[in-house]
């Protein structure tokens, strides 16, 4: 497999969602979209600004931002949160094993995420947009099925988006263990969870997609729901695919 890892500043979890090949024979293109982890542990502006960012997208809570800020170099940008801010996981449902339990999440995500979705796609069809990166706090769930939504969108079969999700799983354990002592705040996405639903097993992603599939004919149906138009879709497809 390409390594498609990126090095910003030492944040976690980021890559390129490049490489992939998608519709028509054509390859999604590299050095556009990246995913990562949150920027707000960014404290290097020169690194900021020699990867050159046109578009930023925040996926995180409102009491995420409050209490974890990005830096000041980092200027302009969207917010779309995925989940709304009072949204908070089910206590039973955490006790489900970990892949149904995620497996829940998404689709919450999907039921309540709507406006970010159709917000998130029309910034990245449209505008002085690429290079782009998504993020939430560990940029695994939220931040997973962003991705998941648009590299379907470009073609991307369902085994590929299946591993660029499952190669969160040791980014992720590492950057909670580097974190603790070094970030708190209530209710903390990461550090609340058991090391099953940090290590995102490749089967939630892949229960999540098959479940998908069968309510919407796959996330390009989902979209195709939302109401966002093909316009977007091409544009899209055209910004990102060789």
């Amino acid at each position: 497999m390409i390594d498609r890892s990126v090095e910003l500043g030492g944040i976690y979890n980021m890559r390129d969602l490049g490489g992939f090949p998608g519709l028509g024979g054509r390859t999604v293109k590299t050095g556009m979209l990246y995913r990562a982890s949150s920027l707000h542990r960014l404290d290097d502006a020169q690194a900021w600004g020699d990867f050159d960012a046109k578009c930023v997208i925040d996926l995180r809570y409102d009491r995420e931002r409050d209490a974890f800020p990005l830096p000041e170099f980092i200027t302009d940008y969207l917010h779309a949160p995925i989940l709304p801010d009072h949204w908070k996981s089910d206590e039973e449902a955490r006790k489900l094993p970990a892949d149904q339990y995620l497996v829940a999440v998404y689709h919450e995500m999907l039921e309540l995420g709507g406006d970010a979705i159709r917000a998130i796609l029309d910034a990245l069809a449209f505008g002085d947009t690429y290079p782009a990166v998504f993020f939430c706090m560990a940029g695994k769930d939220r931040t997973g099925v962003v991705a998941a939504i648009v590299l379907d969108l470009l073609g991307v079969s369902e085994s590929d988006i299946a591993d660029d999700f499952a190669l969160s799983g040791d980014e992720v354990v590492a950057l909670v263990e580097y974190l603790k002592g070094r970030e708190n705040i209530e209710d903390h996405p990461m550090m609340n969870q058991r090391e099953e639903l940090l290590r995102v097993p490749r089967s939630a992603i892949e229960l999540f997609l098959a479940e998908v599939d069968t309510k919407f004919g796959g996330l390009d149906g989902y979209v195709a729901q939302l109401d966002v138009p093909d316009a977007t879709v091409k544009a899209l497809r055209e910004r990102l695919l060789d």
